[in-house]
């Protein structure tokens, strides 16, 4: 049994970062394996081979194929990747001591000697990374308020042993079903749900600023260059771990295509820019090499119908209704779900009429309680029919 092990997750289109990422961890962890595993492929059969990272299908988490087949249709594809971590982690764990994501856009620069210790040092056998690490700043592009909808930490890296079994049975227990990116609901994806789980497992913070450091806390941690290499904030943190959030390696003077921002003006630009070309550099080289990554195949039906995210929501919607709604990759149901699809929307009505509520209950909220009061049969009747009389749609303010 392995004391420490590295998990990423991802479609095929991202194996050149991923393999960008393990080639990183290697140069400072020679021991190091990255497992890799491909939400684009049931069984670890159909993964895509690899010459020193591990390869994994969805089989490695441990459920049925059509529990598998149901996520893939009830998310898109960046909420199904956030959804099975703690699955993915969990199943590491059976093998493992220390088990570490790392979404596939990071990058290794030095050692990352501190993640075992800390990992060690934690009450629950968690170990997370805070996207601020210091108050930031009221007129600055990115604010604590963005962490009211993004959530308190960057789950682009986490660490968990054993004593987190609880915590990640928990959190699946939430991500099996609310992995959604939806912000009238306060949800995004896998991170707010960890603001919660934190506190309810004693979660450990690592508060070394050359950690998952990224576009959005550069103005925290001003990126510099010494004769021993690049550190974050002062000499004494190099940098270990830097995430490439939104990068596109064929613009490598652009740090992020996501945010309009530019590099802080406190970071050593030169530094930032010599490493954005280092990166773009090795996954280009690894893009080059690999064959054109075949598309995501849960994007469409058996047909090659698009399932938009609306479709998807109205599809678990009638799920979690009780409705024995068919699959759009089983070629046995793939007439019943043409004709649900014919009629789904319906469905697809009754979210963006309650996306519609939600929002002007939101921005309203005076207005709406005075419409409650004054037509209380239509309003529950609302509630009842497209929310099932909770969350946004509860009698008090949330």
């Amino acid at each position: 049994m392995t004391t420490t092990s590295y998990l990423t997750i991802l479609s095929s289109n991202y194996l050149p970062k991923a393999l960008a990422l393990d080639e990183s961890l290697r140069k400072h962890h020679p021991d190091a394996q990255l497992s890799v595993v491909f939400i684009d492929a049931l069984t670890t059969d159909e993964a895509p081979k690899l010459e020193f990272a591990e390869s994994l299908g969805l089989d490695f988490l441990g459920l049925t194929e059509r529990e598998l087949l149901d996520l893939a249709t009830a998310y898109d594809l960046v909420e199904f990747a956030t959804a099975i971590k703690p699955l993915a982690l969990k199943a590491l764990l059976g093998r493992t001591e220390h088990a570490f994501y790392l979404d596939p856009d990071t990058y290794v620069m030095t050692p990352m000697v501190e993640l075992g210790p800390e990992l060690d040092r934690s009450e629950g056998g968690i170990l997370l990374t805070p996207h601020f690490l210091w108050p930031a700043p009221a007129d600055g592009e990115l604010t604590e308020g963005h962490m009211l909808t993004f959530g308190v930490f960057n789950l682009g890296f986490c660490g968990v042993d054993r004593r987190a079994l609880p915590m990640l049975d928990w959190w699946w227990g939430h991500l099996k079903v609310e992995c959604l990116y939806d912000p009238l609901a306060g949800l995004f994806v896998d991170q707010k749900w960890m603001d919660i789980g934190s506190v309810l497992f004693a979660a450990g913070v690592l508060r070394h600023p050359g950690y998952n450091i990224g576009v959005a806390n550069l103005f925290e941690r001003p990126v510099g260059r010494d004769a021993d290499g690049i550190y974050a904030g002062t000499p004494e943190f190099p940098v270990r771990l830097f995430h490439f959030h939104a990068f596109n390696a064929k613009t490598p003077d652009v740090l992020t295509t996501r945010i309009d921002m530019g590099i802080d003006a406190r970071s050593d630009a030169v530094a930032v820019r010599d490493l954005c070309h280092e990166y773009a550099e090795i996954v280009l080289r690894h893009e080059k090499a690999l064959p054109a990554p075949r598309a995501y195949p849960f994007a469409s039906d058996r047909t090659g119908e698009r399932l938009g995210r609306q479709l998807r929501r109205a599809w678990r919607r009638d799920r979690d209704a009780g409705i024995a709604v068919p699959s759009p990759f089983v070629a046995a149901e793939a007439e019943a779900f043409a004709q649900w699809r014919r009629r789904a929307w319906k469905g697809m009505a009754n979210v963006a009429l309650s996306d519609s509520a939600k929002s002007a209950r939101l921005v309203l909220p005076e207005e709406y309680d005075k419409m409650r009061a004054k037509f209380p049969r239509v309003i529950n009747g609302l509630r009842s029919r497209f929310a099932g009389g909770s969350g946004m749609w509860g009698s008090g303010r949330h």
